[in-house]
């Protein structure tokens, strides 16, 4: 698997440069490079946590507890700034990342605790956190699905206008937006099946499916930087 996590690391850092280097970058660049970095922070904690780093280093645990709650928004926005022709934040966009946020806020009492507080948090034998734990991991999945939903559903209404409208400019890869959806809504309902085997039914599971969680990911990242290099101009301004 170390080769793997590093491969994906490696593509998620590479194609976030590559959008943030692109001239004349739309507000959906940025937040697809944003999203990279984030994909990439996430996966390079995991490969730290499974190499026994967070053991070495107890304080990095939980520092990417909350990341899980940025990916459907930042899947949402980037298909709202794909398809629209004003560019710019609104406020009401700033509100996708408050679940993340009041995470954060949630867990300052859990920054603060000693390096010993921390390993037995994490390996079960504190409860204080374990309720919240719960309601995050049950968060993450109705966060992942719902976005992806949204996020299909506003591509079916932005497909309707495009056949209603011959004068719009359908500037955007509908195909690749799809595959993108449907990937992340594989990514999370994987993670809500084995969830649910795995502490509702109470079923002790022969391997660690977090691999197959961030396996699906790094796949996710693979097929990204396959569609960017073979459409150029999701990274390369396009030329006129």
């Amino acid at each position: 698997m170390g080769p793997l996590f590093i491969i994906g690391i490696f593509f998620s850092f590479f194609l976030q440069i590559l959008l943030f280097s692109k001239k004349n970058k739309t507000i959906a660049d940025k937040i697809l490079g944003t999203w990279m970095l984030v994909i990439g922070l996430h996966l390079l904690s995991y490969y730290a946590y499974s190499l026994g780093y967070w053991d070495k280093y107890p304080h990095l645990t939980g520092i990417t507890h909350p990341f899980p709650l940025l990916h459907g928004p930042f899947l949402y926005l980037y298909v709202v700034f794909s398809i629209r022709k004003t560019q710019g934040f609104r406020k009401k966009d700033f509100l996708h990342f408050l679940p993340a946020i009041l995470s954060y806020l949630y867990m300052l009492p859990f920054f603060m605790y000693s390096e010993e507080q921390k390993r037995l948090v994490d390996s079960g034998q504190l409860t204080d956190f374990r309720v919240f734990m719960m309601l995050s991991l049950v968060g993450f999945v109705v966060s992942g699905v719902a976005y992806a939903i949204l996020a299909y559903r506003l591509i079916g209404r932005f497909n309707k206008m495009v056949h209603e409208n011959l004068s719009y400019d359908e500037n955007v890869n509908l195909n690749w937006l799809r595959y993108c959806i449907l990937g992340i809504l594989g990514i999370f309902v994987t993670v809500g099946i084995f969830s649910t085997i795995q502490y509702l039914l109470k079923v002790d599971l022969p391997f660690n499916p977090d691999f197959i969680y961030f396996s699906e990911v790094i796949l996710f990242i693979l097929f990204v930087g396959y569609f960017g290099i073979r459409h150029e101009s999701l990274f390369i301004e396009s030329v006129s």
